[in-house]
């Protein structure tokens, strides 16, 4: 009963939610620090409760008297993708979910996942994406807010009468049309903030810039879902501006940290999450996989939760920063023996081929490769056949066994179906 009446007014939630909230980057994160510490006690109290979480304290050894800080969440186990969709798909069995929220990932590292949220927990994620944006100076309220539509959208623009007040402003793009219909319709909104997924902004910036066309350029803008590498940030910039906010999280826990502008480092939003970055081991370390605990998530928790990305960080003062980070496994290259080779082996290779603005491989079998890649002749004195000739010798080097290896150039490469690019698409069962 509880839940039917807070669904019904989760956007009350939102505002209540929003008020508490830090929304300002602090200088001196003592009194954050001491929020986080306080919300990681109570989480662990609330988890402890919980059948999933009681059987993981009981075989560590723990009790919520030993989770204080931050920290100590690496006295519990990770939670990986595979343990939280089985966990969710027995949850959401139950009758007591039936107002909760199932929200579902896009599926880019594999099967899409549901995670349930009560309409608590989502106002709070959805409180927490209108922080990021007034972090960067942007009021979601009164400002132009557009976005690309997806299953959930509505019509946006003046249709409602507090839009016709101007506010809560939103309008929606359609990502898959024409890059002609997208431009034409961001230019015709004009934008305050602009967000889509990175791939979509990359497809849309490199016609506009192939083709001498003038794209809006919004105060703000944040290209989602995957890691923004150095040739993309400058090509936005380029098209775009410089009010690019690379905002970082999941669709299971919500933007846990940003990085705006210029900066050089993603600060994490400490009053609502623990970013801690794990090695192999799975004890904490500077450089690493990173590992997320949304302390909101407290009805059904995630607790150490393993993202799939890998950083280096800083700690400063006992906080922590993150300096970079690298771009999610989606698949590995597969051979006829057994072994693989990640994505982040030949990562390296391909930070460092000025030649390649986009890049996608596509194996279909254990001896071939089609490599996908959009040439920056700016970048590069090279032609499209010496940057191939260079490229293989390098990737050849790394790959465990040899491929034949067919390259593809295209003026910008298609998103999956989910609007990402995976890096490495495997199609080896």
């Amino acid at each position: 009963m509880l839940e039917k009446f807070e669904r019904k007014f989760v956007n009350v939630l939102i505002f209540f939610d929003l008020a508490k909230m830090k929304k300002k980057i602090p200088d001196d994160f003592t009194s954050v620090k001491r929020i986080q510490s306080r919300r990681v006690h109570k989480l662990a109290k609330k988890a402890y409760r919980i059948p999933f979480y009681r059987k993981r304290f009981d075989e560590a050894g723990i009790t919520p008297k030993d989770i204080r800080t931050g920290d100590d969440l690496v006295k519990l186990p990770v939670l990986t993708k595979e343990e939280l969709r089985a966990w969710m798909k027995e949850e959401a069995k139950k009758p007591k979910y039936k107002d909760w929220f199932k929200d579902t990932t896009s599926g880019s590292s594999g099967e899409p996942l549901m995670v349930l949220l009560s309409p608590k927990e989502k106002a709070y994620m959805m409180a927490n994406w209108f922080r990021v944006m007034m972090l960067a100076g942007y009021n979601p309220f009164f400002g132009k807010t557009m976005s690309r539509r997806s299953a959930h959208s509505v019509t946006g623009g003046y249709d409602t009468v507090l839009q016709k007040l101007g506010i809560l402003r939103r309008g929606f793009v359609s990502q898959y049309d024409p890059e002609e219909s997208v431009i034409k319709t961001i230019n015709e909104y004009k934008p305050d903030f602009l967000y889509m997924n990175k791939t979509e902004f990359m497809r849309i910036c490199l016609y506009c810039k192939n083709n001498g066309v003038e794209l809006w350029k919004p105060k703000y803008y944040v290209p989602t879902g995957e890691k923004i590498d150095d040739a993309a940030r400058e090509l936005f910039h380029e098209i775009l501006g410089d009010g690019i906010i690379d905002s970082y999280g999941t669709a299971e826990a919500g933007a846990c940290m940003v990085k705006l502008f210029d900066s050089d480092e993603h600060v994490v939003h400490n009053d609502s999450f623990v970013v801690n970055v794990y090695d192999d081991n799975d004890e904490l370390a500077d450089e690493g996989k990173i590992v997320v605990t949304p302390l909101y998530k407290t009805d059904l928790p995630l607790i150490n939760y393993v993202v799939g990305d890998r950083c280096v960080s800083e700690k400063r003062d006992g906080v922590r920063f993150i300096k970079s980070v690298q771009g999610r496994l989606n698949d590995f290259f597969r051979y006829s023996t057994g072994e693989v080779t990640t994505f982040f082996e030949i990562a390296p290779i391909i930070a460092h081929c000025d030649g390649i603005l986009q890049i996608r491989f596509i194996q279909n079998s254990y001896e071939d490769i089609k490599i996908q890649c959009v040439f920056n002749d700016e970048k590069t004195d090279q032609t499209r056949q010496e940057v191939e000739e260079q490229l293989t010798a390098d990737l050849q080097k790394k790959f465990k066994h040899p491929f034949n290896i067919e390259y593809d150039w295209m003026d910008s490469i298609p998103p999956d179906e989910n609007g990402k690019l995976r890096m490495i698409v495997c199609n080896i069962k």
